[in-house]
């Protein structure tokens, strides 16, 4: 940025904000930039293995057989995965899997979600229903109990856990329907949760991840 006087970079605010309308609309800046990295992150991961699925069709077709002719097979550019869309990525993708990915569905919902932060400005318009007049948000989410002395509570900030406290783990479903007009919005924890499952979708896919024979 300019530091010289008059300079022609400058910027007039439209309007005064007060600082909760700031914040506000700072929030809103973040959890469409969070929702975008999410799926920046899938979509990376998903182009890599389809790169390699690629690749691996030109061995079976090509058959190099010196070490420079398959140097510049490894090499030779392929961008045409960059040009599919996320869907069209997660569908490339799993006909390689040695069985179905468990969290296809919820993870096009992040998907869904993202593209309206993306282009409507997080409003929820028809074109983004994907259950009757709403749109649904659905991830896994590990919630963990503490057992102790014959009592079960959800583990929390700053509980001390003992050798005598025993754990319980259960994967519960969470689910978030916002309706037409509606802005979406939840919590810090909730993107968490989110962090944590699309990771836990990228476990899954390298794990079941085979190439064909």
């Amino acid at each position: 940025m300019s530091l010289e006087e008059n300079s022609i970079f400058t910027h007039t605010p439209i309007g005064e904000l007060t600082v909760e309308e700031s914040k506000t609309n700072f929030k809103n800046w973040i959890l469409k930039k969070g929702f975008e990295d999410l799926i920046s992150a899938l979509t990376e991961l998903l182009i890599s293995f389809s790169f390699i699925i690629d690749l691996n069709e030109k061995i079976k077709t090509k058959r190099k057989t010196t070490f420079g002719e398959f140097k510049e097979l490894i090499f030779e550019p392929n961008d045409a995965n960059s040009q599919n869309n996320f869907p069209r990525l997660i569908e490339k993708v799993s006909e390689s899997l040695k069985e179905p990915l468990k969290f296809i569905e919820e993870v096009k919902t992040i998907n869904r979600v993202r593209r309206c932060l993306v282009h409507r400005n997080g409003i929820v318009r028809p074109l983004d229903f994907n259950v009757e007049n709403g749109l649904e948000l659905k991830w896994w989410f590990y919630e963990v109990n503490l057992l102790q002395n014959g009592e079960k509570k959800k583990l929390e900030r700053f509980d001390i856990i003992n050798s005598e406290t025993k754990m319980e783990m259960n994967e519960i479903l969470k689910r978030k329907v916002y309706k037409e007009n509606q802005r979406i919005l939840f919590s810090f924890q909730e993107f968490n949760e989110l962090v944590l499952f699309c990771q836990k979708f990228g476990f899954d896919v390298l794990e079941k991840f085979k190439l064909n024979a």
